[in-house]
């Protein structure tokens, strides 16, 4: 049975934005013995890309700005494979690297077959730091570098005697050698675990990928998951990590609990992507010990979610199952056949509790229950309301004229969240720690936590990708990613990462009619490197459709389209 703690167990509620930067000892590193496991991305080779100097100025140049990626290790020696010294020294890893979006590389006119000059333009995006993560910029910073590349004879490689003052990545390549590698941090101290997205290359072998995933999660969450998420293992602490990662031996710095060896096995096997029979030791004396498996219910998404999403229309509760039938019926499913005149939105809770909103004579009334034959109104709510989300039994979130408030329904309690005053659409996250939300024409995602008395707090908001207008829903597509309907330029649904390293438009929807509501299933966390959960449902001219990979498909019943509004997915083993 897992353990939480209720968001909404706190009377009051603040504002909270931690700053956390807690490194690993130079002296004390955790450190990988043997053969490092092969049971990771398959993506991980033995026989990554090389990027080295040509006898192409301009392909030099480009390679160079590709070089900075692979194992961090070795990056000062892949740089220096293109400079005339061959002991050039780059900016610290501490510093990052600069993501160059837009390159243009330009190759001055010259007679001299000996040395030539390349200007190389473009706008830095964003640093990606030595901990895996990404930090985007708000606006685009220039970048106009101009090297100075000499050679022997025609038939030698070009090589640089002058240099950047920082590193710098492509960021076209940056987006297609990178992928997910997020770790992994308990939610204060509820059996619960939330992602921090970091980045890894896709093509360092296993044990060079271990190395740097073991010494990552040594450190503190990055600045937006600290309000949501603490690292279980104590600061100073060391470890070593067996051949095939089934066991982990630490030398904390402090006495540790049996419960914070839990949430630390659980932090191990879920950022190193194990499997099988998994032993945690401190100072050689066994702690925990267990298949992998057991630490599965740490992650708040469901395993085996049905590709099942439901609907309203005309006051009543429909359901799209995953053979496309459409139905008001259902023996599984109680909420099934709903009906409530006025009925505008449904929301269903992991335990199968409900909440309606339904237009009233007076105005908009929230009803809450245990099921759909308990719901009864929740008095407190006058204003226009929208979005019911479930953060635990017998506690939710509802947008109250624009503003996301909590309710307590056995105590008719209500509390303005903190975060917005114009919010027209929200979505929270599965593990409950974090809500995306529209407000503006605009996505935001806001980070939530309890503080040390257990109230709910809320981090700085971070706007999810700022380059899209005019959004009118948001849904969660995986841990990491949030569907966004908007407007760029002629795309309206994308997938965005959640610190904005990664926009995918989503094919089929450019010239498709305006988009105005979205819900989904998140993706299955264990599945490698996924984005997207399926099914993927939207709105459009009031009518229903299936988005898959290529786009979007009609929902039909029989020869006939269905009509339908406030799409929602449930997040449930019932």
């Amino acid at each position: 049975m897992r353990r939480r703690t209720s968001l909404a167990a706190a009377a009051a509620l603040g504002a909270a934005w931690a700053l956390t930067a807690c490194g690993i000892p130079t002296d004390k590193a955790p450190e990988v013995v043997s053969d490092a496991p092969t049971d990771f991305d398959s993506s991980a080779g033995a026989n990554p890309t090389v990027y080295k100097p040509t006898t192409v100025a301009e392909e030099t140049v480009e390679n160079f700005l590709k070089a900075a990626s692979g194992d961090p290790d070795s990056r000062n020696d892949q740089l220096n494979s293109f400079t005339v010294s061959g002991d050039s020294q780059f900016s610290e890893p501490s510093e990052g690297i600069r993501l160059v979006a837009g390159i243009d590389v330009t190759v001055s006119d010259t007679s001299d077959i000996h040395a030539v000059m390349v200007q190389v333009t473009g706008s830095v995006v964003g640093n990606y730091l030595e901990d895996g993560s990404v930090r985007m910029n708000s606006s685009p910073g220039e970048y106009d570098e101009t090297f100075t590349l000499q050679r022997e004879d025609v038939s030698d490689v070009w090589k640089m005697n002058t240099l950047p003052v920082q590193v710098a990545l492509d960021y076209d390549h940056f987006t297609s050698a990178y992928e997910q590698a997020p770790m992994y941090f308990q939610a204060g101290p509820a059996d619960l675990l939330v992602p921090d997205l970091r980045w890894i290359y896709r093509e360092l072998d296993a044990e060079t990928r271990q190395r740097l995933l073991f010494a990552w999660l040594f450190q503190r969450p990055g600045d937006f998951a600290s309000v949501s998420a603490r690292n279980a293992i104590p600061t100073d602490t060391v470890g070593k990590i067996s051949p095939d990662g089934a066991e982990v031996d630490l030398s904390p710095s402090e006495t540790i609990d049996d419960e914070t060896a839990e949430a630390i096995a659980a932090q191990i096997v879920w950022t190193l992507g194990l499997s099988g029979e998994f032993t945690l030791t401190t100072d050689g004396d066994v702690r925990v010990e267990g298949d992998a498996a057991k630490w599965r219910n740490w992650n708040a998404i469901p395993q085996d979610l049905p590709e099942t999403a439901y609907f309203i229309a005309d006051g009543t509760v429909w359901e799209y199952s995953a053979d496309r039938r459409v139905t008001q019926h259902s023996n599984e499913h109680p909420w099934v056949g709903y009906q409530a005149e006025g009925l505008r939105q449904v929301a269903v809770g992991p335990t199968g509790s409900v909440a309606a909103i339904v237009a009233g004579s007076g105005g908009d009334v929230l009803q809450t229950g245990a099921n759909t034959s308990t719901v009864r109104e929740v008095a407190g709510l006058t204003g226009s309301l929208a979005d019911p989300q479930w953060l635990e039994e017998g506690t939710l979130l509802v947008i109250d004229d624009g503003v996301p408030t909590l309710v307590t329904p056995s105590t008719g309690a209500t509390q303005p969240l903190g975060v917005g005053e114009d919010v027209t659409a929200m979505a929270l996250a599965a593990d409950g720690r974090r809500l995306a939300y529209v407000e503006g024409g605009f996505a935001w995602v806001a980070p939530l936590g309890l503080d040390a008395d257990q109230n709910l707090t809320v981090g700085t908001p971070r706007r999810i990708g700022p380059d899209i207008e005019n959004v009118a829903d948001v849904a969660w597509s995986s841990e990491n990613y949030l569907w966004v309907a908007g407007e760029r330029e002629d795309e309206q649904l994308f997938r965005v990462a959640i610190d904005n390293s990664r926009t995918v438009p989503q094919e089929g929807t450019g010239t498709f009619l305006p988009i105005t509501q979205i819900a989904a299933n998140p993706a299955e966390p264990t599945r490698e490197n996924s984005d997207r959960g399926e099914p993927v449902i939207i709105v459009a001219n009031s009518t229903l459709w299936r988005v898959y990979t290529s786009g979007p498909d009609e929902i039909r019943n029989g020869d006939q389209p269905v009509g339908g509004t406030a799409p929602f997915t449930v997040l449930s083993i019932l």
